[in-house]
């Protein structure tokens, strides 16, 4: 009779045990960290130095410039004919178009904001200024430095840091890699990626994930 029980006691335990062992795939599958793709974006970027200035009129000529003063750090990038856009408080909705016209040969102290810098005075000339526009206005001054070029941006949150240097991870066959990368210019939407991927890989952004080659599920599935 105590044989019985004792057998009856085996045949319950190894049931339990066994159960367990075919839940255990699924507790495992619960505890895979969670994975979104990230949306990298391709946009046209040109490099530009941006500035505050005065609307100046010669009256002999009838034409309209803007005086600015370029940060010594900035100017080497500046050169004559170099292309410009121009807005302001005071000529809402409206760009003019100029082009860089004088370089001073003098460099001096003027107070930009609320810090005293050394900086350059340059002459932007304004094309095709309406009538409305006067002297002594304000105006917000981009000078274009660089022919436009396709940059790719990578959002902020989907690059991480470690002493090695920064990196993404990139989804293969269901696990996150770390890739590390070369970072450039920083947008306020993004950092620009210098390193080029494959078309096939897929930058995400993995919850609590510390190791490489780790498996992940996307999020939603």
């Amino acid at each position: 009779m105590n044989t019985k029980k004792v057998l009856t006691l085996v045949t319950v335990v190894c049931g339990i045990t066994a159960a367990g062992l075919i839940a255990l795939p699924n507790v495992v599958a619960d505890s895979v960290p969670t994975a979104t793709i990230v949306n990298v974006e391709k946009v046209e970027h040109t490099d530009c130095v941006s500035l505050s200035g005065t609307v100046t009129k010669n009256l002999r000529e009838n034409t309209f410039s803007v005086q600015v003063y370029v940060p010594e750090q900035d100017i080497s990038k500046v050169a004559l004919g170099q292309i410009a856009e121009i807005t302001g408080d005071a000529f809402p909705g409206v760009t003019y178009l100029g082009e860089v016209s004088k370089i001073s040969d003098i460099a001096t102290k003027v107070q930009l904001g609320t810090v005293q810098k050394t900086a350059v005075e340059v002459t932007v000339n304004i094309n095709e200024p309406e009538e409305s526009l006067k002297q002594g206005y304000t105006a917000q001054v981009k000078l274009i430095t660089s022919e436009p070029d396709i940059m790719t941006i990578v959002p902020y949150d989907a690059v991480d840091q470690d002493d090695t240097g920064e990196f993404v991870y990139i989804l293969t066959d269901g696990r996150a890699y770390k890739r590390y990368i070369e970072t450039g210019e920083e947008l306020s939407d993004g950092v620009e990626l210098k390193t080029v991927l494959d078309e096939n890989e897929r930058i995400i952004t993995v919850d609590e994930l510390s190791e490489s080659g780790v498996p992940v599920k996307l999020s939603g599935k």
